[in-house]
Formats: C-alpha cells, structure tokens, sequence
C-alpha cells in the first residue's frame, strides 16, 4: 500500500520476484525482525548486544532474511514522493471463487500493482494500484487488469490521499502515532527518500555522492523527515506469511456533517490499524487492520472504529491470502522485472 517494503540490491540490479515471501523463522530471526521494523539502520553491534548474541549471527540472519525476501529494509514514505500521482483501490468480482489464486497471482505480477489480497466478501479481490498518473492509472485498469480471464467487474475507489501508513507489525501491537503521514516534501527531501527507498541501509555518504551533495546534508534532511514523520525506515514484511495474525480492509462511510479528514485523523491513532485512505466512490475511507484474531477485529470495529464521530457505516473485507511487493521510486520502477 503503499504498503511499501523490498529487497533492492544497492547495484541497482534487477531481480527475479519483488514479492515478499516467508520460512521458518528462529527466535533470533523474529527479534531481529522485531527490531529492525523499529529502525531499519540500527546498528547490528546494538541489536546483538540486546539479544545477547554476536554481532556476527546477526549479520548472518539479516543477510538470509534479506536475501530469501522475507524482509525489505526500506524508507516508507507517501507515493507522491517517490514521484507517484494516481493511486487507486480496485475492488474486484470474479467468476467463480476456484479462479481466486490465479488471479491473485497474475494481478501481482502487474507492474503498477504494489499490493493484492483474496478476500471473504462481495469482492473476492482488492488491489492498489499506484501509478505515474491519470493516464497510466486508466491505462493499467483498461489494459492490464481488464485481460485477465476471469475477472467480471472492476469497482475503483481513487485515492484523495493517503493518509497514515504503519508497518511494525511484529512482537508488538502497531504502534499510536509511530505512522507515516502524507506532507509537502521538497525536491532535494525527495530525491534522498529515493535513494533510501533503494536501500533503507545505504550509507549517508553514498547516498550524498550520488546526489551531488554533502553527507552532512543528507543525514540532517534525513532526520528532518524522520522526527516529522514523512518517512520511516524500517524493515518490511508480509504479515499473513510470517504471523499468525488476521487483516483485514474496512470500508466506512462518513456523515454529511462530519470532515472525512479529522475522521482519518482519528482512525489513524489506533492501535491496529496500519493503513488509512481517504478516497472517492461508493466508500469515504479504507483503512487496513492488522489483528490476532477475528474476534479481536470484530471488537475494534465494535467498540474503537464505530465509535468515532463522523461513522456512520462499516464493512470488513477479511484476507485469506496477500501478495505484497516494495514501491520502487518512479524512476527505477522498470529495474525489477
């Protein structure tokens, strides 16, 4: 969604699959996970020290995680920064729910594409697409999603904005107000975010060589736009491929009287809720949450979202399976194959 997350290497090569995948993870594997969702450039020597192992075991785990896809190490960020102008949600029937896999996994491969769930609803399948803009958007629609057999309607819900993203999913309930909101990013902000979106661990002085700027420069913007939260870098993952967890979209709509903003706003400081867009259609808000169980969505539809002034109506879309690939700064989107 942008739910962003990758592995990229820091040649800038292509790669066979963008997907985030799962294996067996070790207890090591999930506290460096753990910690590397809290800050993706935490140093290995402190993440050893806190677990009580040796530098060099981390290293090893993280190069597996990296290298088998089960984490990105990126800098989440809005679309718009990384040169994105049109994003939608597609909410999609198909013919009959046996065809589901297949077309979820066609639908990842679409370059536009960054994330896809299969679905218990009226919809069997949602996707987001972010594109370059109008025109590559309609085109991706008509062209691409359009020519997969199976497919019977298209319903798309074009993003006013992303509001609030929010990936730390592991060992810890997602954190209030740790998100990332969507704010006015300057050129030179933009064009580091870019590099980091590359590589979320690549150096200050390479990024600032490749820009033709200062490392200095480059690690005071970066932590500008950290401590304003326009952009966190962490490590990604696929959370029904490595959790025991429940997801789901909820669509709301929002009263006459009542700005869809400061109900965004509210949504946004809950716990559990790791996506927020406003947008238009039949539905004024999605937002994505993350939970241990049904029961548990079921009460914070219940008893958190529904009780937000401004909501008047709400439909829970339950995932049973999600591809989920990094948002690749416009620029070098083509590079992965």
């Amino acid at each position: 969604m942008s739910k962003t997350g990758y592995s990229f290497s820091s040649s800038r090569g292509g790669a066979e699959s963008d997907l985030l995948s799962s294996l067996p993870l070790s207890r090591i594997d999930r506290e460096i996970v753990g910690h590397l969702q809290q800050d993706g450039r935490r140093t290995y020597v402190s993440i050893a020290n806190e677990i009580g192992v040796t530098e060099k075991t981390v290293r090893a785990h993280t190069k597996v995680l990296l290298d088998q896809k089960i984490i990105q190490i990126i800098a989440l960020t809005s679309p718009v920064a990384l040169g994105y102008q049109a994003s939608a949600l597609a909410a999609i029937s198909i013919e009959n729910p046996a065809m589901g896999t297949r077309i979820l996994d066609e639908l990842a491969q679409i370059k536009a594409i960054d994330y896809v769930v299969l679905t218990f609803s009226r919809f069997a399948i949602f996707a987001e697409i972010i594109a370059q803009d109008l025109q590559e958007l309609q085109a991706t629609i008509e062209t691409q999603i359009g020519a997969i057999e199976g497919i019977t309607s298209i319903e798309i819900f074009p993003y006013f904005r992303l509001h609030y993203q929010q990936a730390q999913i592991v060992n810890t309930n997602l954190v209030v107000q740790d998100g990332v909101i969507d704010a006015q990013m300057g050129k030179a902000d933009r064009a580091i975010v870019a590099e980091l979106a590359l590589d979320g661990r690549a150096a200050y002085s390479v990024v600032a060589e490749r820009l033709g700027i200062s490392e200095s420069q480059v690690r005071m913007r970066t932590q500008h736009l950290l401590a304003n939260r326009q952009v966190k870098i962490m490590a990604i993952v696929n959370p029904l491929k490595l959790l025991d967890c429940t997801m789901s979209w909820v669509a709301i709509n929002v009263g006459m009287d009542v700005q869809m903003s400061e109900v965004a706003d509210a949504l946004s400081s809950m716990p559990n809720i790791s996506y927020v867009a406003i947008c238009a259609g039949r539905f004024d808000i999605f937002v994505e949450v993350i939970c241990m169980s049904k029961a548990e969505l079921l009460e914070i539809i219940e008893t958190r979202i529904r009780l937000v002034h401004g909501v008047v109506r709400t439909e829970a879309f339950i995932y049973t399976n999600l591809h989920y690939k990094r948002l690749l700064p416009l620029d070098f989107r083509d590079l992965i194959k």
